[in-house]
């Protein structure tokens, strides 16, 4: 027979034997982990995949990133994603002073917590995971309120040696010796430096929570090394992934640690439990996730509150003080840090702090006292002279809380459109007014004081950021009762004074890091414009300062003021100083991002320049009708809301007009965008 005749299948049986055959294609390891127990393809959607939500299963999350299956990825600079929180349990923020609870997700596997594995800093190729924190058992008991903690002496003696592996310990040591130092910002901290360390000793949570702290900075360390050819730059190996690895890991074993701790009813003191939750918002707040952040104080401040309230009770037996003043400043700080930051952003509920725990009176009863509406510790007196920085600091914040504590009270009566309060009252605040002048008077030796002879640069910062931030209160506090922008050009010579504190300190810095980093300017070779990134216009590769690296402080710093500056002071010089300052000098200060708070000015600048000549630096400086430089009233806005992704360096902002009273009226100056950064 003829090979041709040889018999052969048929059209039919090979498209059978096709629809048959599986299709060929690469594993893939990355599926969340249900999908992968149910062998179905994972469409990998964060944090639930779409295939669980819609079959009505919990998805349980996805399984940690491992180097050696997934490979080594150098060329990418990661965000990290938020974590599990410590957060009230309900969603009415007027209710979050109640209780509070640690949230987590399941792990299918109810083992410990499996973070995610992937390194950090600027853009990413793969999306990171959240670190996973088992559920609960079944039929276990959860402390209703946290007067269900046993509560134990203020301090325990600390334990000859720490449990510590050789990695661990090298962590610590970074904290210890720098870490802690740095996250005090401008001010020296005996929190940091001697407290954390000391419970550190004897409380687990608070032991990993350290570590990942010093791990995370260890990872901003290496994420943002020296260009190339630095006298002091690295290989990228063993670098940013790894630390941010370690990190995520020891924060996991932190968080799962003082959970388990307070579901088995544990004996841990409330000062314990707060200086973790303080660690949790600085962890939090380093890597960009706000809204946990302000959840952990929200918790923290329902702690304090409880805790006030026991003392309060005459009837009860007093136990001894276990909150040290160092502890319940730290907590005022966050609250006024979460308060500037929703007065700036306007965030939508329950991310909104409330300062008064208690709830408001019915009725201002006395408008001219601030006292009558303001709740909390007695405001202490103001001296003729502060003695030291510190006694000037707590008195600022203080008086801060309270300012903040009476604007919100008196917006739930009178409060219009973005908490604008009407011009009518503006006499109840004369109290406040009359307060921040006798601070600015006492404080007047000390800020004269910082260009003397033994004054440390650091010391010098600290004084310059308190008057910073008293300036910026007395401004947001005044305006707070017009609705007109017009009104803001009457602080022109107080703007200009926070743009040049400010760069007292950006300079004091570079000066600093220059002399540290490359010695001598003449062979620096960071001044070259190949070494540093172009800074959006109208700004020149000039303006940047190239040895300060980015940087993160839970203290308030120079960002909020300068933020202020940039986005209500039409003068078209300072205005674009204070944004150069911003994003030249990249830093976050607790939830405070220059980057994102420089790009939001430059976009309100522009729209209210629109219909201005072309500003040129080298004319600025001319004899011009300073109201032909200045934007008019109907083309001047305010910032409305801004939704952003620390972590995706994205955000929406929104401006319009200020105080437009009929809702039901289109804003005509209503503008929307879109920036990445």
């Amino acid at each position: 027979m003829d090979a041709s005749a040889a018999p052969t299948k048929t059209e039919k049986e090979t498209e059978k034997e096709k629809k048959q055959r599986r299709a060929s294609k690469p594993k893939v390891k990355t599926g969340c982990n249900n999908c992968k127990n149910r062998r179905v393809k994972c469409d990998e959607t964060r944090p639930q995949c779409q295939k669980c939500v819609k079959s009505g299963r919990r998805c349980d999350g996805y399984p940690a990133y491992n180097p050696r299956r997934d490979g080594a990825r150098p060329d990418f600079v990661t965000r990290i994603l938020p974590a599990p929180a410590i957060k009230p349990r309900d969603s009415n923020p007027s209710n979050s002073y109640r209780s509070y609870s640690i949230s987590s997700r399941s792990s299918s596997s109810g083992s410990s917590a499996s973070p995610p594995r992937i390194p950090p800093t600027a853009v990413v190729r793969r999306r990171p995971e959240r670190p996973e924190i088992p559920e609960r058992p079944e039929g276990s008991e959860r402390p209703e309120r946290p007067d269900a903690i046993r509560f134990s002496p203020m301090h325990a003696a600390p334990s000859i040696s720490l449990a510590f592996d050789s990695q661990e310990s090298l962590y610590f040591r970074l904290f210890r010796e720098h870490t802690a130092n740095e996250l005090s910002g401008f001010f020296d901290s005996g929190f940091w430096t001697r407290s954390v360390l000391q419970e550190s000793h004897s409380e687990a949570s608070i032991r990993h929570a350290v570590v990942a702290l010093g791990a995370l900075y260890k990872t901003l360390e290496k994420a943002s090394e020296s260009p190339p050819g630095s006298p002091d730059s690295d290989n990228w190996e063993d670098t940013a992934p790894d630390h941010y690895n370690f990190a995520l890991q020891q924060y996991g074993k932190s968080l799962k640690r003082l959970r388990e701790a307070l579901e088995g009813r544990e004996t841990r003191s409330p000062r314990t439990v707060l200086i973790s939750i303080v660690l949790f918002t600085c962890f939090q707040s380093f890597i960009g996730d706000h809204k946990n952040a302000i959840l952990q104080i929200q918790a923290g401040l329902g702690l304090l509150e409880e805790r006030r309230a026991e003392q309060r009770q005459p009837q009860m037996l007093q136990s001894p003080p276990v909150l040290e003043d160092e502890l319940v400043q730290m907590f005022t700080r966050l609250a006024v840090q979460a308060k500037s930051y929703d007065m700036a952003f306007h965030f939508p509920a329950p991310y909104v702090i409330r300062l008064n725990p208690s709830g408001f009176p019915s009725s201002p009863s006395d408008p001219s006292s601030p006292s009558s509406i303001s709740s909390g510790p007695s405001e202490p007196s103001i001296p003729e002279c502060f003695e030291t920085l510190q006694e000037a600091r707590t008195s600022l914040d203080s008086l801060t809380e309270r300012i903040m504590c009476f604007s919100e009270a008196l917006s739930t009566f009178y409060g219009g459109p973005s908490n604008i309060l009407p011009t009518f009252i503006r006499h109840s605040g004369q109290a406040f007014r009359a307060s921040l002048e006798s601070w600015s008077k006492a404080f007047e030796p000390l800020l004269e004081s910082r260009r003397n002879i033994g004054i440390t640069n650091t010391q010098r910062a600290g004084i310059n950021v308190c008057k910073m931030m008293q300036l910026m209160t007395a401004i947001l506090f005044w305006t707070g009762f017009s609705l007109s922008e017009m009104n803001f050009d009457a602080f022109t010579p107080e703007f200009r004074f926070v743009v040049e504190l400010a760069k007292e300190i950006v300079v004091d810095e570079e000066l600093s890091l220059a002399a540290k980093r490359c010695g001598s300017l003449t062979k620096c070779r960071h001044h070259q414009p190949s070494y540093h990134q172009s800074l959006p216009a109208p700004f020149s590769d000039e303006d940047a300062f190239n040895h300060i690296k980015p940087s993160f402080a839970l203290d308030l710093g120079i960002v909020p003021p300068l933020f202020v500056v940039a986005t209500k002071c039409r003068d078209r010089k300072l205005r674009r100083e204070a944004i150069r300052l911003l994003v030249s000098s990249p830093r976050r200060e607790g939830m405070w991002d220059s980057i994102l708070s420089g790009r939001a000015a430059l976009w309100i600048m522009e729209i209210e320049e629109e219909d201005l000549p072309p500003y040129h630096p080298w004319t600025a400086d001319q004899d011009l009708d300073s109201a032909d430089a200045l934007p008019p009233d109907d083309k001047r806005v305010m910032v409305k809301e801004i939704l952003f992704d620390l972590q995706k360096h994205q955000a929406t902002l929104r401006c319009g007009t200020r105080g437009l009273q009929d809702a039901s009226v289109a804003d005509a100056r209503a503008r929307e965008t879109f920036i990445t950064w």
